[in-house]
């Protein structure tokens, strides 16, 4: 299976696993969104509970000090006016023990003098008090606003308590200031009262003055007087305009987190303030979330488990699904190579089954014998075999498949004999029979076309021939003329002419022999022995034309070479040894006697292959006979020639060293020639391609 196969084939599975993990995300996502959105309207209802809660209890503080302050106020104004009547005779006392003054909720009532003096009290006083640093005495002496000062908690001089002074300036009948009339409350008659309110361990309930200063405080189950808290966002709500709402917020006095909520008394400079730890407002909301969290989180544990689960199923199923398909991909991963073995195996292939009925015939056997139209599958062996006789060409003797089966019984494991098929092209098939006693094949019959290596032993049987004749010829020569100077006194000139021909025939002889050991060491070696180095074309060849010995009456070669040096990788001395096979040709095969254009030409060209590969050209052109398309095509056949009227010397080997040469260059031949004109040889080899580069 391909990586692509497997990555198709995964698609679908990783797209299930993201369709379960997605849902199961989404479910995930869900269960918190509901859970948070549970846990925030928890959280916003318990707030507006106690808001609720928090504002019914400022409105009682509110109704609470609105009466106290009333009735102090109508305190204060009584005695104002009564000492405007009776002056320093006002008998207090006597009005505390009328019930005119309230002593419960008034501590003490008193006249401070325009000195700041106290001169009058309900409560007798030793000595002289003087009150004039007070700040609820300063307050009236320039400005009489007209209204009932409510001071800051301060420890009285004259009754040594916590007390809040209400204060009122007295204007004499002539407009002057003429003292202040000052009653004290205790500020726990307040904190008495707010201790009766339920706002838990660290609730607050207090009575605050615009200055920041609280007149009264109490937290959970403490009293506190005169604690500044300036810089709360009460004050701050308060100057920009909204004289009641709430607030979260960490206190200025003790840190404490607490939701607040406030209302400003009409008509004073104050403000109430109740106030509750958000820990302990929310610590019923903190239960419930975390329990609801609690189960939230165990069923998205449940969730995820459920998709883990079913991940791990469809993995263990995809593996049981693809070790099943790994097997059958194997199975025919393996048929596949047994049949693309028979499809592109050269031999031929007929299998046959228990039965010996032909199952299989691959395409190379159809081939072979050219089998169209005529199905075998399916044909008993005896039918083949009279069939197969019938494909043999006339005369020759056919396939006995018996026999076939004699030799294997007898031992021979591998049965073979040949058989010559009469097709378009007649083939030599050699026929092999295997068998095997097991397994839905029994036998198998494969054929091999062997006309080539008997195309081969035939030319060597042929090139022995040849040779032996070609040898034979001089060899007779010699032995003749040998066996006359032996025999028979000659003149010194006879014998001067014998010997030549015989110093002839030998050297004929050596070139020959030469010729042939070294076309079988070239065959032998296939260029193991070449030392390849870089080589300019250009030198090789002018090089070669001037060290050449020319026939006589001949011209040297015409040279065209480019300027850019062309340089290849090549055995100089073997590339020279061919070049000079061609050339010598070019000049013999051009008998000045037999043609009107005598001359020979080299011309190298920087040429490129149908694979845009880069050669060297180097054509060698003559004007002679020339020779015949046949001719052509046998040009590279060893020991042939187209002159046969033997005026020409040679043996037949040249060009075939020339083709073994240049093709272990790499490169190759090409022969055009037209009988009467001339012929041209190309050599071509591969350039040196860094070189070009450079």
């Amino acid at each position: 299976m391909s990586f692509f196969e497997i990555g198709r084939e995964a698609r679908p599975y990783h797209r299930t696993l993201w369709l379960i993990w997605l849902i199961a995300g989404l479910l995930v996502f869900l269960v918190g969104w509901h859970v948070m959105n549970l846990t925030q309207a928890n959280h916003t209802r318990q707030i507006a509970t106690t808001e609720r809660d928090l504002a019914n209890l400022t409105r009682v503080s509110q109704e609470h000090a609105n009466r106290t302050f009333r009735s102090a106020d109508q305190v204060v104004r009584f005695v104002q006016s009564r000492y405007l009547e009776l002056g320093n005779e006002l008998d207090l006392t006597a009005l505390t023990r009328q019930g005119v003054i309230d002593a419960e909720i008034f501590n003490q009532v008193g006249i401070i003098d325009n000195k700041g003096i106290y001169i009058l009290a309900n409560i007798p006083t030793s000595g002289k008090l003087d009150l004039s640093d007070r700040e609820h005495f300063k307050v009236h002496v320039t400005v009489d606003k007209g209204e009932l000062f409510v001071s800051k908690p301060v420890i009285g001089r004259a009754s040594g308590k916590w007390s809040i002074q209400l204060t009122r300036r007295i204007n004499l009948p002539n407009g002057d200031f003429g003292g202040v009339v000052v009653l004290s409350i205790d500020p726990r008659y307040f904190t008495h009262f707010y201790g009766e309110l339920s706002l838990g361990k660290q609730g607050l309930m207090a009575l605050y003055g615009l200055d920041g200063i609280g007149r009264a405080r109490r937290v959970g189950g403490k009293d506190e007087f005169g604690k500044s808290a300036s810089q709360s966002q009460l004050f701050e709500h308060i100057r920009q305009g909204r004289n009641e709402g709430t607030f979260i917020d960490h206190s200025k006095v003790d840190g404490v987190e607490r939701l607040y909520y406030y209302r400003r008394i009409p008509n004073y400079q104050l403000v109430v303030v109740a106030g509750v730890e958000t820990k302990e407002m929310l610590a019923n909301h903190v239960q419930s979330r975390d329990a609801l969290w609690l189960q939230a989180g165990m069923l998205m544990l449940l969730i995820v488990i459920l998709a883990g689960a079913l991940t791990r199923f469809l993995a263990n199923l995809r593996r049981v699904v693809l070790a099943r398909a790994a097997a059958q991909q194997q199975v025919q991963e393996r048929t596949d190579q047994l049949d693309a073995i028979f499809a592109l195996s050269p031999d031929g292939f007929v299998s046959f089954d228990q039965a010996r009925r032909i199952t299989h015939v691959n395409s190379a056997f159809c081939q072979m014998t050219e089998l169209t139209g005529t199905p075998l599958e399916g044909m008993n062996e005896e039918a083949f075999g009279q069939w197969l006789s019938k494909r043999c060409v006339a005369g020759t003797p056919g396939i006995n498949l018996k026999k076939l089966h004699v030799r294997v019984d007898s031992g021979q494991t591998d049965a073979r004999e040949l058989m010559e098929v009469d097709t378009s092209q007649k083939r030599m098939l050699q026929v092999g029979l295997r068998c095997n006693a097991r397994g839905l094949v029994s036998q198998i019959l494969y054929f091999r076309d062997v006309t080539v290596e008997t195309q081969i032993d035939t030319m060597k049987s042929e090139f022995i021939a040849t040779a032996a004749h070609e040898l034979r010829t001089p060899m007779t020569s010699i032995l003749g003329f040998t066996e006359l100077l032996l025999m028979e006194e000659r003149d010194p000139e006879t014998r001067h002419e014998f010997l030549s021909i015989v110093l002839e025939k030998s050297t004929l002889m050596a070139h020959i022999l030469d010729e042939m050991l070294d076309l079988a060491r070239i065959e032998a070696r296939r260029g193991q022995d070449f030392h390849y180095v870089l080589v300019n074309v250009q030198e090789l060849v002018t090089n070669l034309c001037k060290s050449m010995s020319l026939p006589a009456g001949r011209t040297p070669p015409e040279l065209t070479l480019p300027a850019q040096p062309l340089m290849v990788m090549a055995d100089a001395r073997k590339l020279q040894q061919a070049l000079m096979n061609v050339l010598t040709n070019a000049y013999k095969y051009s008998n000045p006697d037999a043609i009107v254009n005598k001359k020979v030409s080299i011309a190298v060209t920087l040429t490129a292959d149908p694979g845009d590969e880069q050669q060297v050209c180097i054509a060698v052109t003559d004007g002679g006979m020339g020779m015949t398309p046949e001719q052509c095509a046998q040009v590279f056949v060893r020991f042939y020639r187209a002159d046969t009227s033997g005026k020409v010397l040679g043996t037949g080997l040249g060009m075939c060293i020339v083709k073994e040469i240049i093709e272990l260059h790499r490169g190759h031949v090409s022969v055009d020639s037209t009988l009467g004109q001339g012929t041209c040889v190309t050599l071509y080899v591969p350039t040196h391609t860094e070189h070009l580069r450079q």
